[in-house]
């Protein structure tokens, strides 16, 4: 038998009783390690879950995924574990509509005497994929570099300027619409997400000429009409928002959008006010280790009080990308590459992300990636994991949560507790978490659950945890350590779990591609581990559910009846 650290093998029985002190030896250490086993872990976190208080439904708070650019994407041909259909409802087509001139959707894009030479057939290309995927296009519009015969080009590699004649601008984002439309049916792209720009205070994203703050924030108004104006001639109606940076200061403030849509004059029909759906920010973490100032929460506070202010009360809210800028340093840079790490931190920080979007009723966080490559190809990081697990409480309405904690500085274990009215099924995930990588403690979870529904009743109950034990991270940088690959080895951070795009070095890439990857696509598409029990509740209906989280660990419990 082995006792964490104590090994008792083959003994033989006479010399044991003939050696009195090795016998005592071996009983200390036995009482030693039992009581190592049963100590209590440094942090412990008691939730008494009450199911006859029930809230709005919670939602698919993962439903979105992020494409950096349409034109270089492919529709995976062989399925290695990170089939995001599972959960993902829209793809966001970043700065879609133009920029550069592998952006923008013309026969010549060079050519500025003619700017009417559309084709949209690789944007309606890409959209048939999305929908075969079992998704829907959600279209970040942007401006052509065409209709810029001067030029900027900002650190994103494209025009950042205006257009110089609106109504090309117009007819552009017209011609577009209906190509949309004659491809899928109005009806269908009706349905669509549509927003104008991506971080439109971001002077390396879009300004006027002069790069001043009144200039850019008038051209964007300006954009932002003649757009919706545009969408709206073919659709009829059109979901249609705006994304801002907002957790960081732009070049202006990014909130007068919402004045402009509400009360001020519309460049483009004369009338007051412009169509608004919806409010997007970016939120990103500075590092593993280093939180934004201005908190997830606050971000879209301060936007959600200001749209309601001006009377702007049915927006939806999401973020439109974020989580962590950088780590570790690679060969050029620290920046993560699809913005997360690879290490079990990456589950922990998801999950509660999720409980912020829970509590503060803000509909969506989207993501990069949850893979080693990029959207719907690669095999799944524990990020993956952690987003089936948020995923399961689309439909269940939250229930209410008190929760008692013993924690260390720092550290944060919390819990959502969904019930699904229809499955009949009690949901509820943990996290165990701390803003450092190197983070050690463990944690122990308790639920007291009061579940009148199902007194006297049996009921199953299946846990499943994510923690380094599942994640083929842990097991990288023990290959990594062994076969001495440097961080220079990575253009980016090393700690970012894509390790299908991050080599700079060939013969750390060749080293991983012929000897590592096949078992860690092995372990990444594990199941997480899994017990199920059955149990009966009290005669009131009371059942207990317990665990010990290791750091940066999730667990989901999935609870029902059995009939």
């Amino acid at each position: 038998m082995r006792m964490k650290g104590v090994f008792l093998g083959v003994y033989d029985r006479r010399s044991m009783r003939n050696n009195f002190f090795t016998w005592a030896a071996l009983l200390a250490a036995f009482f030693v390690a039992t009581s190592i086993s049963k100590a209590a872990s440094p942090n412990s976190a008691r939730f008494q879950v009450d199911t006859t208080q029930l809230g709005d439904v919670i939602g698919n708070k993962v439903k979105t995924i992020n494409l950096w650019q349409f034109q270089t994407w492919s529709k995976p041909s062989v399925d290695e574990g990170c089939n995001l259909s599972e959960f993902v409802e829209y793809v966001q087509f970043m700065q879609a509509t133009g920029g550069n001139a592998t952006r923008d959707l013309f026969v010549d894009p060079t050519n500025h005497d003619v700017l009417d030479d559309y084709d949209f057939q690789p944007l309606v290309d890409k959209c048939r994929d999305v929908l075969s995927l079992g998704a829907r296009p959600w279209i970040k519009l942007s401006v052509p570099a065409k209709f810029s015969r001067e030029s900027i080009v900002g650190v994103f590699g494209v025009d950042v300027l205006p257009p110089d004649d609106y109504e090309a601008y117009y007819a552009y984002v017209q011609g577009m619409a209906q190509a949309l439309v004659d491809a899928f049916g109005r009806e269908e792209v009706q349905k669509w997400p549509f927003g104008v720009l991506v971080e439109f205070e971001n002077a390396d994203w879009f300004h006027d000429k002069e790069k001043t703050p009144e200039g850019s924030k008038a051209a964007y108004f300006k954009l932002y009409d003649y757009s919706v104006a545009a969408l709206e001639s073919v659709l009829g109606e059109a979901i249609v928002g705006g994304h801002a940076m907002a957790c960081t200061e732009g070049l202006w403030d990014e909130r007068d959008l919402l004045d402009h849509c509400a009360k001020e004059p519309n460049a483009k029909t004369g009338q007051t006010g412009t169509t608004i759906k919806y409010f997007a920010v970016s939120f990103y973490d500075d590092a593993p280790d280093r939180p934004h100032p201005m908190t997830l929460a606050q971000t879209v506070a301060r936007i959600r009080e200001r749209a309601e202010s001006v009377g702007l009360n049915d927006l939806f809210y999401g973020v439109d990308e974020g989580r962590i800028l950088g780590a570790s340093k690679g060969l050029y840079k620290t920046d993560l590459t699809h913005r997360i790490v690879g290490q079990t931190y990456q589950a922990a920080y998801d999950v509660r992300t999720f409980k912020i979007l829970a509590d503060n009723d803000i509909d969506y966080f989207s993501m990069w990636s949850y893979s080693s490559s990029s959207a719907w190809s690669g095999y799944p990081l524990v990020a993956f994991r952690a987003a089936q697990f948020v995923a399961k409480f689309k439909n269940s309405r939250r229930v209410a949560v008190k929760a008692e904690k013993k924690l260390a500085d720092g550290v944060d274990c919390d819990a959502v507790v969904g019930y699904d009215e229809e499955t009949k099924t009690l949901r509820a995930t943990a996290y165990n978490f701390k803003f450092d990588l190197n983070y050690t403690d463990s944690a122990d979870v308790e639920f007291v659950i009061n579940a009148p529904m199902w007194k006297g009743k049996k009921v199953e109950i299946t846990e499943r945890v994510v923690d380094d034990e599942e994640n083929f991270f842990c097991d990288w940088l023990v290959d990594k350590e062994r076969l001495k690959i440097a961080d220079a080895a990575f253009s980016w951070s090393p700690d970012s779990g894509c390790l299908d795009v991050g080599f700079v070095d060939p013969s750390a890439a060749t080293t991983y591609r012929n000897e590592l990857r096949a078992k860690y696509v092995e372990k990444a598409n594990r199941e997480p581990r899994t017990t199920t029990r059955v149990v009966e509740t009290s005669a009131e209906g009371e059942l207990k559910c317990a665990t010990t989280l290791g750091r940066h660990a999730v667990v989901l419990y999935e609870i029902k009846a059995i009939e």
